[in-house]
């Protein structure tokens, strides 16, 4: 009987023992518990005024460019220049072979002498008028033909430039046939002083885009180089299967650094606009898609929001849908949290 009243005393020492090593523990627990939450930064979300600069893509391409050759086909004498020459306008680059050109002064001359005697006797009244006129024609036709066989047997640059392509050597015949540069020519001639990008734009910019609108341009061979062109003209039609019209931007290219066939990037500025802008590692993605969301605070709890982002500036990113004025966006500590999920605010 004594065992068993000392045996239930002991129990009921142990138990209030125990009872308050709990109550004493269970501040502690608490503020672990609170402690648990993660700790999160959050900034609020503000409208803010940004330049509106839109990328595009494209390549150089040559201001003009001409496949030059003769009117017909004839023997080439000589050619005076060849690939990678720069020349002038009005310069010669080819005199093909004389031998129509000499026969065809001989034939003038002749018929202009003959004009000449035959007007005197139409002045006495020798020959009809009729006479006369039918000479006249024959005299006038040689001449014009004389005159197209000078343009094409000394060929002259059309345009200030490079020579691209050579097609025929001295002494071949020019055979009037399509050669390498699709067309008839003995040389291609491609404008590089300035040169142009033409860039697709899309169709809502249309209103807006002018000509004389500047553009930053940046060529993947010089990095570090920016070069600046305008808007030069805008082609009048909307591709419909795109939805964009096309653009052309005029370059000046004194130093020559630029080559038709270079890859660049561009961007136009549409002035400033007002636009919501957030840092670029608020924005996480889902893996597995092209998902883009950020966290918010609301109340101690942080808010999954799916987001569509506009444009890129150094490292901010503008969001266009998802993201109102004035909500609490979390800046740090957001890439481990989950929906719904109690945060702390920390400094």
């Amino acid at each position: 009987m004594k065992l068993t009243i000392k045996y239930s005393l002991l129990t009921t020492v142990a138990i209030a023992a125990l009872l308050l090593i709990f109550k004493g523990c269970a501040p502690e627990q608490a503020e672990e518990q609170q402690d648990e939450k993660p700790p999160v930064r959050i900034k609020e979300v503000e409208i803010t005024k940004m330049d509106h600069e839109i990328p595009y893509t494209g390549t150089v391409k040559p201001w003009e460019e001409a496949h030059v050759g003769s009117g017909g086909a004839m023997r080439i004498e000589r050619i005076f220049v060849d690939v990678d020459d720069f020349v002038q306008k009005g310069q010669l680059l080819a005199q093909m072979d004389k031998t129509q050109l000499y026969q065809a002064e001989v034939r003038v001359n002749t018929l202009k002498d003959d004009l000449r005697r035959l007007d005197t006797l139409r002045r006495v009244g020798a020959v009809t008028q009729q006479n006369y006129d039918q000479l006249k024609a024959e005299y006038d036709i040689a001449k014009s033909s004389l005159e197209n066989l000078k343009e094409n047997t000394q060929i002259y640059s059309p345009l200030t430039g490079v020579i691209t392509g050579r097609y025929y050597t001295d002494g071949e015949i020019f055979a009037m046939s399509p050669g390498p540069a699709g067309k008839p020519a003995i040389v291609s001639i491609l404008q590089i002083q300035p040169v142009k990008v033409i860039i697709n734009v899309s169709e809502r910019y249309f209103p807006v885009i002018k000509k004389g609108m500047q553009a930053k341009i940046v060529a993947d061979m010089y990095p570090d180089r920016s070069f600046t062109g305008y808007i030069d003209r805008i082609h009048p039609v909307i591709d419909r299967t795109t939805g964009t019209f096309k653009a052309e931007i005029r370059v000046p290219n004194d130093n020559k650094v630029l080559r038709p066939g270079m890859y660049v990037r561009t961007r136009l500025n549409f002035g400033e606009k007002e636009t919501l802008i957030v840092p670029s590692q608020t924005v996480l993605r889902q893996s597995g898609s092209n998902e883009r969301y950020v966290f918010v605070e609301q109340n101690g709890t942080a808010i999954r929001k799916t987001v569509q982002l506009g444009e890129r500036t150094d490292d901010m990113l503008e969001i266009t849908e998802g993201l109102e004025p004035g909500e609490n966006l979390i800046v740090s500590g957001q890439h481990n949290l989950l929906h719904n999920q109690k945060v702390r605010i920390v400094e």
